[in-house]
Parts: structure tokens; C-alpha cells; sequence
């Protein structure tokens, strides 16, 4: 979501004369695009400008002039004008909706005015929909569906810096997918912070009975469904999808429709019942479990990845034990884990951070050897296996060779020439690593 957002930034920007640059110390204007769903994240935004700021001391300005320093993003949002005391550098402060603003607050800038903001939030608000021919990525494009959160989880801060739930129309959502297939993109991601919320809106009203309306675009899965069969991309990947919303409908759409790729992230972030009540997450273990199971008896083999809290506020060794049951139940070929920090303006920020530092690291560091061995195993499946690879680029690790994403979204690293990158090919996996496969082009 953060990569499509600062190409909106880069073409908004383009709009009013500003070219990329891979130079700070050339730049006129630094950017820095954030995210607030962990406290570290957020406080890396500090900690950057003031690297920022040391690589300017050191080496002269290119063109003589001190660049304006702005923040978009969550912390953006969140933080807002507080943002200008805690940093006297910072002169731009742009929420996260208002990204077509960018031209119109640098230029009060250019006119004098010390600092510039917009932080507004609005369920009316337009969406920034970007054509194909200004992409900053090539060969896989994101494209949004849907913007913000009801869900109110009690740690989460998304619906406080991304707003309500909008929808985009499902006829602007396929002809943006086909302008992509058009200038040669071979895959799509469709994003929203709750992909399952799409056409629909409401709120809660206690109870975790939902209240929706349909706002007249359809469901998720009729969209799915009307991206695949008209759209003509090759491959569509959604993120993310949320446990309460998802229902068998999706995994019905992906079994029927060949370039709907075999992988869903469905976070649980516990397997305590408890937890997830305290969580705020709408669903039990049980009702999550059942979920997995309509993925797991799809007709494709269907990857499942996952996200987990450690040590949210009351968390016991009997929680923690759950949660190590149900990953091991569940099987996540990929597993994203993270110790709980508060987030200002959550219900969670005021509870009682009962677990020790040195608990949830010990906690952590058993949950990671586990989907460490349950990773390996899933991953040894493939192992003198074909599979369909979108090649990407050059290896991080060797110059002598390329990687890519299949299908379920592994990576896979493989020797191969030159001239290949952008096209969908075969490789046949060799090796299996903790993260990764590799292999060579059949």
C-alpha cells in the first residue's frame, strides 16, 4: 500500500516539475513516506531525517538551496501538527488523503509560509487512481479497491489515520486492470486495508453483529470474479483479507478462474479466545479455523500466510499456548510476527502492558522456531517441483541470478540470461531455504 501511495506522491509531484532523484543531497524536496502500525516504524520517521539531514552537513548542497522536508503517510496523519515540534525540519505534513494536495501545499511553501498541512479525513473523499503509463513499478502493479477501516480493532490505529471504509466502483477498478494488461503489466495486486469490506459499509452496533449496507458495487468475490474474466492480466493477487468478513464465496472465485493466484494472507494475530475478544477481532478461534478449512479444501493448493500479535495486554502462558496450537493446526507457509506496542488513540493504549519485555521475547523467539519448521516443511513440497515465476530482476545476493514470485507469492532465486525479466516462466525447485527456493529455468 505504501509503494502505491508514493507512486501517487512521485506523479503528483511530477505534475507540478519535480523529477526523482536517487540523490538526497541534489533533492528539493524529501519525502518520507510512513507507516504507524508499530511504534518502531513510527519512530523511524525522527531518526531518518536526522541521517537525512548529517548526509547534507557532510556534503554540500548540489544546488545551494535547503530542501523541504515532508512526512505523509500514517504518522502523517496521526501525529499531524505535532509533528513540527518535535522536528524543526519538518515543513510538510501530508495525511493520508491528501496526496493529490501535494503541488498546492509545497507551493504555499515556495510563497513564504513557514509550513504546510493537510491531515482532513472524509468517507466522500475521491480516490487518487494513477494510469498505467505513469507506474513507478514494472511488471506487477497494486491497485486500490478499497480505503480505510470500520473494525475499530482495540490495538489498531489503521481507522484513525486511513478513516472509513470507501469503495472504488468496480467499472473504474477493470478498466484500470485493463489499461495494465494493455501496456504489458503481468501481474496485479488489489489492495485495501480489508479487502473482504468491499461494497459494503456500516458499522458495528455491539454484540460483533454486524450491521452493513451494500453501497450498490457488489461483493468482494463478484469483483474477484469480474477482474478475472475481464481484465485479461495474467495473474491477480489480493491483500488483505480479514477473518470475519471472508467466506467461502472467494475461495469458490479463485477455483474458477485460473489467473486468481493460489495464496491468501488471513491474519489471526491470536489463537486465544480470550485475546481475540480483547482484540476486538469479531470472530472466534473456532470461526477462523473453519475459514482455513474452506481454503484448505479448495481444488487448487491454495498458500495461507498470517500475521501474530506476542504479548498483548493480559496475554498468559495458557493464551500463548493457543497460539502455538493454532499455527501449528493452520500450517502458515508464511507467518508475520510481532510483539505487541500500544498505539496512541486505541482502546488498547489504555490497558495495562502486563507482559514483560524479556516474556514476549521468549515467547516470540518459540513462536519463530516453530513456523521456522513448519515453513521448511511446507517449502520441501515443492522441492523438484515446476513452478510458474514471474521474473522480477537480479538477485539481491548474486549478480548471477534472478528472482521472482510464484504464483502462491514464494520467492524463488535461479540462474538464468540475460533478457528475461517482466516474463512469466517454469522453474524446476532444487532447494528449499527457510525463506525461499531455488532452482533452474526448465
Amino acid at each position: 500500500m505504501n509503494v502505491h501511495d508514493s507512486e501517487k506522491a512521485a506523479f503528483s509531484l511530477s505534475n507540478a516539475g519535480y523529477e526523482l532523484t536517487d540523490n538526497p543531497t541534489g533533492a528539493d524536496v524529501i519525502l518520507l513516506n510512513t507507516c504507524m502500525v508499530r511504534e518502531k516504524a513510527a519512530r523511524k520517521v525522527y531518526s531518518r531525517i536526522s541521517d537525512l539531514k548529517k548526509q547534507l552537513r557532510d556534503q554540500a548542497h548540489i544546488n545551494g538551496v535547503k530542501p523541504i522536508f515532508g512526512v505523509m503517510g500514517c504518522v502523517a496523519q496521526a501525529e499531524a501538527d505535532r509533528m513540527f515540534e518535535r522536528s524543526k525540519d519538518i515543513q510538510l505534513v501530508l495525511g493520508t488523503q491528501a496526496i493529490s494536495k501535494l503541488p498546492d501545499l509545497i507551493s504555499q511553501l515556495d510563497h513564504g509560509f513557514p509550513r504546510a498541512i493537510d491531515v482532513r479525513l472524509s468517507k466522500t473523499a475521491e480516490f487518487f487512481e494513477l494510469g498505467a503509463n505513469v507506474r513507478q513499478t514494472k511488471h506487477i502493479a497494486y491497485i486500490t479497491i478499497i480505503e480505510g477501516c470500520n473494525k475499530f480493532c482495540s490495538f489498531c490505529i489503521v481507522p484513525f489515520t486511513r478513516g472509513r471504509e470507501r469503495s472504488r466502483s468496480v467499472d473504474r477498478i477493470v478498466a484500470e486492470a485493463r489499461d495494465l494488461a494493455d501496456k504489458g503489466y503481468k501481474e496485479v495486486h488489489l489492495l485495501g486495508q480489508n479487502v473482504n469490506s468491499y461494497g459494503l459499509s456500516g458499522r458495528y452496533h455491539g454484540n460483533n453483529i454486524p450491521d452493513f449496507e451494500k453501497s450498490g458495487e457488489g461483493t468482494f468475490a463478484q469483483l474477484l470474479a469480474k477482474v478475472a474474466s475481464e481484465s485479461r492480466i495474467p495473474r491477480i493477487k489480493f491483500t488483505t483479507s480479514y477473518p470475519r468478513d471472508f467466506d467461502k464465496s472467494v475461495v469458490q472465485v479463485i477455483d474458477d478462474h485460473e489467473n486468481l493466484c493460489e495464496w491468501i494472507h488471513l491474519p489471526v494475530q491470536s489463537g486465544s479466545n480470550r485475546i481475540l475478544r480483547a482484540m476486538r477481532r469479531g470472530y472466534t478461534r473456532e470461526e477462523y479455523l473453519a475459514k482455513i478449512a474452506f481454503i484448505k479444501n479448495a481444488r487448487k493448493d491454495i498458500s495461507i500466510t498470517g500475521d501474530i500479535i506476542i504479548g498483548f495486554p493480559g496475554e498468559t502462558n495458557e493464551d500463548f499456548n493457543e497460539t502455538l496450537s493454532l499455527i501449528a493446526e493452520v500450517e502458515y507457509d508464511g507467518l508475520y510476527i510481532f510483539n505487541y506496542s500500544p498505539r496512541p488513540h486505541t482502546p488498547a493504549a489504555a490497558y495495562t502492558d502486563s507482559v514483560p519485555e524479556e516474556v514476549k521475547t521468549e515467547r516470540f523467539t518459540k513462536l519463530q522456531e516453530l513456523q521456522k519448521r513448519i515453513q521448511m516443511r511446507r517449502y520441501g513440497r515443492y522441492l523438484e517441483q515446476n513452478v510458474e515465476v514471474l521474473v522480477e530482476g537480479r538477485s539481491a545476493r548474486s549478480q548471477l541470478d534472478y528472482y521472482g514470485h510464484t504464483r502462491c507469492n514464494k520467492v524463488v532465486n535461479f540462474p538464468a540470461s540475460e533478457g528475461i525479466i517482466g516474463e512469466i516462466i517454469k522453474v524446476k525447485i532444487t532447494e528449499a531455504k527457510p525463506n525461499s527456493l531455488y532452482g533452474h529455468v526448465v
